[in-house]
């Protein structure tokens, strides 16, 4: 059966199935229970790709001329790698539809795109801020995995079964808890059957988790303990879920927002909102007491969640075909909005979403999740890309004394200028030229080259990024006779270090840290001095 096409008595069905994948009902040894789980992280590390990595740019289209070229940013990232999306036992790659996140593992959910149905699971470990490790992967035949999240040790996974090939099972929709252990997938879960074709997204909170559907869907409750469905109530169209206090929040992509109850599912408040596509996937997220909300091709809305009315909306700028707003995450007072074809939008959050730009990476982009350190951008096929936000370090008083960087994108310091700056900083290019000084406390992000000339130093307090990762480009960090690199901190430079006669590098402190993943070229006598880790072992 078609996804598109559904019999309408498979609408109409009030049937609550629930089976365990280790009971003997007539549900048992169907494919949707065959979960197939690959924990051989030297054959999952293949689907790493760190070829992209390094740090990226934001770019705003909406300034122009000559500020638009030297523009700077406080707001510096870094693409840490690319998952690549994983195949199934037919040879057909998946889609990344979905992101959860708990402590240092991100879980990513996968469908298949088109008519058939495949799904899969990848947990993602993020403790190493600069290299992310796939350590444990599902396939999960003849069913989409279309929406995950976190809950008490398990993972509720929402989804669409194909009836089809599975045809004890009385409905599309699905719901399935599964225990973990140690934050990994294992083959311990229990699935609900809900009336209607998918299950578009989940949610949870400490005694419950919740499920809405599509099509004449409705937002279901289900007991934690007992993953029994306690009570229901109908909504057409639901393409999002919420939970904000004691309350949740739904999107149906015809009936708006509809605000409930989580102990009794009692109706709160509604409110209209523009309407939707058919069948779209759709987010939306709290600032606060606003809510944010994607809606397709009418961009980005933003409403007061107590009175419904709309403050502010932010227009697609050439809406159609895949110029479309598809998801929204907000984190640490930012809102990150996935635009389709046109790529992911970075706003600071405040009385209205103020525009930083565009993130300068490849690709289609259909979901965001943005949560800790870390924003993961699900890129079409093209897999899920990571991206570390360089946070200012907060350990060092000092630096309160230093004003902000705002000198533009190219950073030059004359002869014997001296100069300090703190905070974040996301510059294109660096350069100290002969006996100048630059002091910067907390955390700095170069997308091209830094040059340390003759006789030069450069304080670096705290972190700093700089460059992209070799063969796909060429970007170095220079460090020339007499001049002076001095870490505090951690400095991670993804092209060449090279490092010519009378290069000095010290190390200040027990703690800090240095990651070259391109080459490291030395010309004559070159002093390195203090403790630090070399997490590559490129300098010696």
């Amino acid at each position: 059966m078609k996804k598109n096409i559904y019999l309408f008595s498979f609408l109409t069905l009030f049937l609550f199935a629930c089976c365990d994948n280790n009971d003997n009902n007539a549900n048992d040894n169907q494919p949707v229970n065959n979960v197939t789980i690959n924990n051989d992280v030297t054959e999952l590390g293949k689907r790493i790709d760190f070829t992209t990595s390094g740090v990226i740019s934001i770019e705003n289209t909406s300034v122009t001329g000559k500020s638009a070229a030297t523009a700077s940013t406080s707001f510096p990232l870094v693409q840490i790698g690319e998952i690549k999306p994983p195949v199934d036992s037919q040879g057909r790659t998946l889609q990344a539809s979905h992101v959860a996140v708990n402590g240092n593992y991100a879980y990513v959910s996968y469908i298949m795109r088109g008519d058939a149905y495949s799904g899969a699971i990848d947990v993602i470990d993020v403790s190493d801020p600069y290299k992310p490790k796939l350590v444990t992967s599902a396939l999960i035949a003849n069913t989409d995995i279309t929406s995950l999240t976190y809950s008490n040790g398990n993972l509720i996974l929402g989804g669409a079964a194909d009836i089809d090939k599975l045809q004890s099972v009385p409905n599309p929709a699905i719901v399935i808890n599964m225990q973990l252990s140690s934050g990994l997938l294992t083959d311990k879960y229990t699935t609900n059957y809900l009336e209607s074709r998918v299950t578009t997204d989940v949610a949870s909170n400490a005694t419950s988790y919740f499920a809405v559907t599509g099509d004449n869907g409705s937002l279901f409750k289900l007991n934690a303990s007992g993953k029994a469905v306690e009570g229901k109530t109908p909504m057409a169209d639901l393409r999002s879920i919420a939970l904000n206090g004691d309350k949740i929040v739904t999107l149906s992509g015809t009936k708006g927002v509809n605000i409930y109850s989580q102990s009794t599912l009692a109706l709160q408040k509604s409110f209209t909102v523009s309407a939707d596509v058919s069948g779209a996937k759709r987010t939306m997220d709290f600032d606060g007491t606003k809510l944010l909300i994607a809606e397709g091709y009418k961009g980005l809305g933003v409403y007061d969640s107590n009175s419904g009315s709309k403050l502010q909306t932010i227009a697609i700028a050439t809406a159609g075909e895949d110029n479309v707003t598809n998801a929204v995450a907000v984190n640490d007072g930012y809102a990150f909005v996935a635009n389709g074809a046109l790529g992911l939008n970075v706003y600071k959050t405040g009385t209205q979403l103020n525009l930083l730009g565009t993130l300068g990476i490849a690709g289609s982009t259909n979901y965001v999740k943005s949560s800790g350190d870390y924003i993961y951008v699900a890129s079409g096929t093209g897999g899920l890309k990571i991206i570390k936000m360089e946070k200012p370090s907060t350990t060092f008083a000092s630096c309160t004394l230093f004003g902000i960087y705002n000198q533009g994108a190219n950073l030059i310091l004359n002869s014997n200028e001296v100069k300090s700056y703190s905070g974040a900083t996301a510059i294109n290019s660096a350069i100290v030229n002969s006996g100048a000084v630059l002091t910067h406390c907390g955390s700095i992000s170069i997308l091209n080259g830094l040059t340390l000339n003759s006789g030069s130093t450069f304080n670096m307090r705290g972190t700093l990024a700089q460059g992209k990762y070799l063969p796909l480009s060429s970007t170095e960090l220079i460090i020339n006779n007499n001049a002076l690199l001095q870490i505090e901190g951690s400095v991670v430079i993804w092209g060449d270090l090279r490092l010519n006669n009378g290069a000095k590098i010290n190390f200040i402190g027990n703690d800090s840290s240095i990651t070259i993943y391109g080459k490291v070229i030395k010309s004559g006598t070159v002093t390195i001095t203090g403790t630090y880790k070399d997490t590559e072992n490129k300098l010696k």
